[in-house]
């Protein structure tokens, strides 16, 4: 249990309600569908919408309702990574480019892979200067094949022992050794249309690597 709202929880629901713009933006803005399923997030400020009791419960519950209307999005939308694409390109509008900290910083807002003491996702800077994006747990793959219940989710806890003013998950480490797990995933299939959008007119190129990590490096002139 949670007990106390601190900024962590707030950048986690910016992560949450961007989810949903990309459901809706897949869905040409007609979410009449998936409504039924799950009602999107509120964009209501989240000290007036969550349960200051169970934090961690209620923030996993919304995790569950933004991947259960994406999931329903990349499988119902018309030219699904050319749209992610796009979209991945118009995020990338005004950002900053200038170091990978800021680029991370930017991405990791748009990026949602569980809560924080999940794991799922890292970022190391290799000994050549490249940014990965490292998956350590594939948490989108168990809402490809069922609709999760939200409500089960309200029981979570984290035990992480962190803070709630940050995470270490949040920042890029420099650790040399970077393991890279081997999946075959249709979700990060679709990520990496996203990511190749964003970086386009970037000075930065992206691949993915073993289908569910991306390596991020300067182009070549």
């Amino acid at each position: 249990m949670s007990e106390n709202l601190g900024p962590i929880h707030y950048m986690m629901y910016e992560k949450i309600k961007f989810q949903d713009k990309i459901t809706n933006y897949l869905l040409d803005g007609d979410t009449s569908k998936v409504d039924k399923i799950n009602k999107a997030v509120s964009t209501d400020p989240l000290e007036d919408l969550i349960d200051q009791e169970n934090i961690h419960g209620w923030l996993d519950s919304k995790i569950d309702v933004v991947e259960n209307r994406l999931n329903y999005a990349l499988n119902n939308s018309e030219n699904t990574k050319e749209k992610l694409y796009e979209f991945g390109k118009i995020n990338a509008q005004g950002k900053d480019f200038s170091n990978f900290n800021s680029v991370f910083t930017d991405l990791n807002m748009l990026l949602l892979d569980g809560m924080p003491c999940d794991r799922g996702l890292a970022a190391q800077i290799d000994n050549n200067g490249d940014l990965y994006l490292i998956t350590n747990n594939n948490l989108h793959s168990k809402y490809e094949s069922q609709t999760i219940n939200p409500e089960d989710s309200k029981d979570n806890v984290c035990q992480g022992g962190h803070d709630h003013d940050h995470h270490e998950s949040f920042e890029i480490s420099n650790n040399d050794n970077i393991n890279l797990n081997d999946e075959k995933s249709n979700y990060h299939d679709y990520r990496y249309a996203f990511l190749k959008g964003y970086f386009a007119d970037s000075p930065y190129d992206v691949e993915m690597i073993n289908g569910i990590n991306f390596r991020i490096f300067p182009k070549i002139k």
